[in-house]
């Protein structure tokens, strides 16, 4: 069996497809942009994007009654793997998990995203 998890505190879904699933023991959260709830792009920084997304995640996960310890698994796309992106990317996404113990398991790829620099998708476990 799954359910939706839906909120007003991340964007809604520009297609069809919902902002996250939950089935079972694990809630899969599909890939956030870098923009405010509102639709506005978080900044023009990956910094700026990166904590965006991520507290997208968060308040999705939220939703779903689970905190972001619970995550283990995150797909990043950049629009720019330059390393100077790369690192400004790894500072924003350190400091978001920065009381986080074991970290997510993790996978950042370049990708040719449409409006923004950074899309970020998650699956975490709920027991």
């Amino acid at each position: 069996m799954k359910r939706e998890i839906a909120t007003t505190k991340a964007p809604l879904p520009g297609g069809p497809y919902s902002q996250g699933v939950k089935t079972g023991h694990h809630i899969f959260v599909s890939g956030q942009d870098g923009i405010y709830p509102n639709g506005d792009l978080a900044g023009k920084t990956i910094a700026e994007q990166t904590k965006a997304c991520l507290n997208n995640v968060k308040h999705i996960l939220a939703a779903a009654e689970t905190p972001i310890s619970n995550i283990v698994y995150v797909t990043c796309h950049l629009s720019d793997l330059s390393e100077e992106n790369v690192q400004e990317f790894n500072q924003s996404y350190e400091d978001f998990f920065k009381d986080i113990e074991v970290k997510p398991a993790r996978i950042t790829v370049g990708s040719q995203l449409l409006d923004g620099k950074v899309e970020i998708s998650a699956i975490a476990l709920r027991y």
